[in-house]
């Protein structure tokens, strides 16, 4: 049966100390799922979580109900977030099929020798290291390929991945705040530095599209720029905010793969070798990384029109939250769900990329860079090993992520 608490039960998780492991919590969240905690719905397993991404009962814009935005600090209204992860339909449906249209198999497919390129010069040049932060590595490798498929100057790579930390913790806005109701999450002063980095970036890829709008390339601003579908077309600031939230969300999401996959194989010798032996599991391995230690933990979306979320009957308002790393979790979807396996052939799909019309876009893309990078590092090295004593998570709720992972290779 579901579960009710009067208190909000999320709490626990924004504790920084259980950044390093924070399934035993989601255990139990899920196993009370769905559980009412006032006008909240709080859900873990995967049955559930998978039913509500695909209900067409449930919104996106969190943002837009006054009993969220009045938790926020009053300078949130400067923040620039229309992004596709908190719009609803119909302005969801047209410009996702019009941003689809340029991360088609054909088009994404293409960029395979330009990831490995990056891929080998990245860990070469850390290779002759020895020792490194394999952070580091997954931030060069997501950075260098998303600058690349975007043709940006290499003068501005710095400014754009300071940038792009900035706006990784403000995409959490929406999500913390529908969740957690609380004004005291972030400072007036933290939202107004997302605001001016929002309102910097904006200013920037606004610029790119200029220019490419007067010398096309074959980049993807170009394509983005070019694409029509039945008379319809992306606008200037629809594309500005397209290549800002691709940006984070392609760095931030590539970068969190690569480094929990390396932590992961590190406590897994057994799966290591396993990889080792056989390269054409690295796919599997990749799902299985995204499964194990969920890039994106939780997500939240607000019911439209009455509705079922499980067995609780909800109506129009009520914030459900997903703990998409719980459900993941679920030995009834993924059984040995607590255990990596580098070769798991899940009869249930992993919810780290959503599902239903918010399935991530460049998921894909994603996956190709994590395959490539992570099987460079598994199989090129004779042996790694990781200092977990120096290993440190990102302040993050929503998307997690390590802030240092120091490795020292074998040659």
């Amino acid at each position: 049966m579901p579960g009710s608490l009067d208190t909000n039960p999320l709490f626990a998780l924004l504790d920084h100390s259980v950044r390093r492991d924070p399934y035993p919590i989601l255990a139990e969240l899920r196993a009370a799922s769905p559980l009412r905690a006032g006008d909240l719905v709080v859900v873990g397993d995967h049955a559930t979580c998978m039913a509500v991404l695909r209900n067409p009962a449930m919104g996106s814009d969190t943002l837009g109900y006054p009993s969220i935005a009045e938790v926020l600090p009053r300078s949130s209204s400067l923040m620039v977030l229309e992004s596709l992860f908190f719009m609803d339909p119909p302005e969801h449906g047209r410009q996702r099929n019009l941003i689809s249209k340029s991360f088609t198999p054909r088009i994404t497919g293409r960029y395979e020798p330009m990831i490995r390129g990056t891929v080998d010069r990245v860990y070469t040049d850390l290779a002759d290291r020895g020792s490194f932060d394999v952070v580091e590595y997954a931030t060069r490798v997501s950075l260098g390929v998303i600058c690349e498929l975007m043709a940006i100057p290499d003068g501005d790579v710095a400014m754009l991945k300071d940038w792009s930390d900035e706006l990784a913790l403000a995409t959490e806005v929406p999500t913390l705040s529908a969740a957690f109701r609380s004004p005291e999450l972030f400072s007036e002063e933290e939202v107004g530095g997302f605001a001016k980095t929002s309102f910097e970036i904006h200013a920037y890829f606004a610029d790119l599209i200029h220019k490419r709008r007067r010398q096309p390339g074959d980049d993807l601003i170009s394509s983005l720029i070019e694409v029509r579908d039945g008379g319809e077309s992306l606008t200037r600031p629809e594309i500005t905010n397209v290549l800002l939230n691709l940006f984070a969300a392609a760095h931030e999401s590539v970068t969190n793969v690569i480094s929990s996959g390396v932590l992961a194989l590190h406590r897994n010798r057994d799966q290591l070798a396993l990889v080792r032996e056989r390269h054409e599991i690295a796919p599997l391995l990749v799902s299985e990384v995204l499964r194990y230690d969920a890039p994106v933990q939780l997500t939240a979306r607000v019911v439209l029109r009455p509705t079922t979320v499980g067995e609780l009957r909800v109506e129009p308002g009520t914030v459900v939250v997903l703990l998409l790393a719980a459900g993941n979790r679920d030995e009834a979807a993924f059984p040995g769900a607590d255990r990596f396996k580098a070769d798991r052939k899940p009869r249930s799909i992993q919810l780290s990329f959503g599902a239903g019309p918010h399935y991530c876009i460049g998921a894909a893309l994603a996956r190709q860079e994590a395959e490539i990078a992570l099987s460079a590092f598994a199989t090129r090295p004779s042996g790694f090993e990781v200092d977990e004593d120096a290993l440190d998570y990102r302040q993050h709720v929503v998307v997690r992520g390590l802030r240092t992972l120091p490795a020292t290779l074998r040659p």
